[in-house]
């Protein structure tokens, strides 16, 4: 599937109404705040890991160490997939960031923005290496799940109520190939 027939396909899963009657702009300015604090820390912890940069030992997020009880041991894990997991957090980031300064009366920053979704696509990349996939793969996946949600477009109760088993049983098949 080529990018133009992916972008076409995912408008039609698009919901394009904020329902402010659920959600508030001050909640998602509070919730965005968080997950960009949360970001940010991962991206010094990034940069230490994958690039050894020296880590501010004094800094106060260090207590957050202490709050795991069990034995981690990253040798369970491909470092690609890490590393790309962390990057698109961080990423995400830096579009969240955009996000919350354009509510908050700033410009709306396009060619950040464009930038960033370059960035997303690299560590995507990395993540595609370490699975064996390709972006095709992927794509061709995700479209046969989200006609599966929603057979003709969009639709709220299909949104909320999953059928999570025929989901999985879809990406599945398409792990298979």
């Amino acid at each position: 599937m080529d990018s133009i027939s992916y972008l076409e396909a995912s408008a039609r899963t698009a919901s394009t109404q904020f329902h402010t009657d659920k959600v508030d702009a001050d909640l998602l300015a509070s919730a965005l705040k968080q997950a960009i604090d949360t970001g940010n820390r991962l991206d010094v912890i990034k940069k230490s890991l994958f690039y050894g940069k020296d880590l501010d030992k004094n800094h106060p997020w260090q207590a957050l160490k202490n709050h795991h009880n069990g034995t981690i041991d990253l040798n369970q894990i491909e470092p690609d997939v890490v590393h790309a997991a962390i990057g698109l957090y961080t990423e995400a980031t830096e579009l969240l960031e955009s996000v919350l300064s354009t509510i908050e009366g700033q410009d709306f920053d396009a060619v950040n923005t464009f930038e960033e979704c370059g960035d997303a696509e690299w560590y995507l990349a990395m993540l595609y290496r370490a699975l064996d996939k390709t972006p095709a793969e992927a794509r061709a996946a995700n479209i046969a799940k989200l006609k599966a949600r929603y057979p003709e477009k969009f639709a709220t109760d299909a949104a909320i109520n999953r059928d999570l088993a025929q989901e999985r049983a879809i990406l599945e098949a398409h792990n298979e190939s």
